[in-house]
């Protein structure tokens, strides 16, 4: 298995071949005691005066005895050649990961509990930031193979002394079959308990949380008071930040604003006197993206002129909660996480405020996905009606969500798509 962090700095893999001199010294103590005793047993016999059932049940006794443990020691001498054939593969990969954790974490980088390479939480340029989640992806890439062949050798240093054990308990399940036997802490390397190798899986689970933590990491804070308004500032780790307007008027003209890491407005979202908010989505060179969502949980998006209906933030949130993008937030399922203006300014430097960052995306990945909806229920009638041939999550948000989009366009569409349930694709003009 691969263990968590705190579990693996327990492991002395370098005791494993004294250990497993040991187990075999023990075992041909107990055999020679056995044998011993076994011995004496037998001499007591009827020219030794001890005659009768007795001696015929103390006789039946330490033959029991002597072949369990003969058996025992059959046993250890096996797993002691186990051990000899996987330990230097288990101490070659657990030196190799100690030494590369301690060269990770003698810079802005630091590796979690569960072995995902993130940047510190530290005020940094934009520039420093996008490098230190460069350096971050190629320090996860040298990493895991490293966890791949740790998991391996443990598995088969296990395996096989498993094995070796099935003499004496010949019902004790198979290793990959045994709910009771420790798991993987991460799914890269493996995709199944049968050893079912698919690092992807795992490494895009790696640069989706690495992803989140650049763009939802607080790391500077700042809150003004001007015209009965207060204005709190976070700053992100990825350079962007994000700007909360209380109004004090029970939450109505409350707004929130996202700009890039280069100070380009990306999205603002407002409050409105109904209950409902508008989201607004900057594209460059292009009129925005405006998105209504009423009380009711309706929602509308006007692109271009052209008014569709879309998912509501409860649909959205739900799908993407299914699909593990809003891991941070508990309590997705009751709609997309926002942060009030009273929550950011209670936040303190290094806490989450992912919130309004998958607000934006839940609502992009709505409106991307009325697109096509409503482009296929009015192509018969209206011919050469489009929303705009280009509206896609990189057209909606040409600087936001820069740590995704460093990912790679294949990455970003699995971040977005890869697991958003049938609520946010199904058709909308119908």
């Amino acid at each position: 298995m691969i263990p968590s962090r705190p579990v693996f700095e327990t492991w002395d893999v370098d005791a494993l071949l004294p250990c497993g001199l040991t187990i075999e010294s023990r075992a041909d103590d107990l055999h020679d005691m056995t044998t011993d005793v076994s011995h004496r047993i037998y001499s007591m016999g009827p020219d030794g005066a001890w005659r009768g059932q007795s001696h015929d049940a103390a006789v039946s006794a330490v033959d029991q005895g002597e072949g369990s443990a003969n058996t025992i020691k059959n046993v250890a001498i096996s797993s002691v050649v186990g051990i000899e054939k996987y330990a230097p593969a288990l101490v070659e990969s657990t030196n190799a990961i100690t030494g590369l954790v301690r060269i990770i974490e003698s810079g802005d980088l630091y590796v979690t509990d569960d072995w995902t390479v993130l940047v510190r939480e530290k005020m940094m340029s934009p520039a420093m930031a996008k490098l230190m989640m460069l350096a971050a992806m190629g320090f996860q890439d040298q990493l895991n193979p490293h966890l791949m062949a740790l998991g391996h050798a443990d598995h088969d240093l296990g395996n096989f002394i498993r094995s070796q054990i099935k003499v004496m308990a010949p019902d004790l399940p198979e290793l990959w079959d045994d709910r009771a036997a420790p798991q993987d802490v991460t799914t890269d390397p493996y995709s199944d308990e049968r050893r079912g190798e698919n690092p992807t899986t795992g490494r895009e689970e790696q640069q989706r949380r690495l992803a989140e933590h650049m763009m939802g990491t607080v790391v500077d804070k700042s809150t003004t008071t001007e015209n009965g308004k207060t204005v709190t500032t976070l700053r992100m780790l990825d350079g962007s930040r994000q700007e909360y307007t209380d109004a004090h008027r029970g939450g109505v003209g409350d707004e929130f604003a996202m700009y890039s890491d280069k100070g380009i407005l990306v999205s603002t979202r407002v409050t409105n006197a109904d209950g409902s908010t508008t989201t607004t989505l900057m594209r460059a060179g292009k009129s925005p993206v405006v998105v209504t969502e009423y009380e009711n949980g309706r929602a509308t998006a006007v692109v271009d002129g052209v008014s569709v209906q879309v998912p509501g933030s409860r649909e959205v949130a739900q799908a993407l909660a299914g699909g593990g993008m809003a891991a941070l937030e508990p309590h997705v399922a009751e709609g997309l996480p926002y942060l009030t203006p009273g929550q950011a300014e209670t936040l303190k430097l290094g806490a989450k405020a992912a919130g309004p960052a998958l607000t934006i995306l839940g609502t992009a990945v709505a409106v991307a996905s009325a697109k096509s909806g409503y482009d296929q229920c009015v192509a018969g009638t209206t011919g050469a009606v489009s929303l705009v041939g280009d509206l896609g999550l990189a057209a909606i948000m040409p600087e936001s969500f820069g740590p995704m989009r460093a990912l790679g366009a294949t990455t970003l569409g699995t971040l977005m798509f890869g697991t958003i349930g049938s609520a946010i694709g199904q058709a909308v003009c119908k």
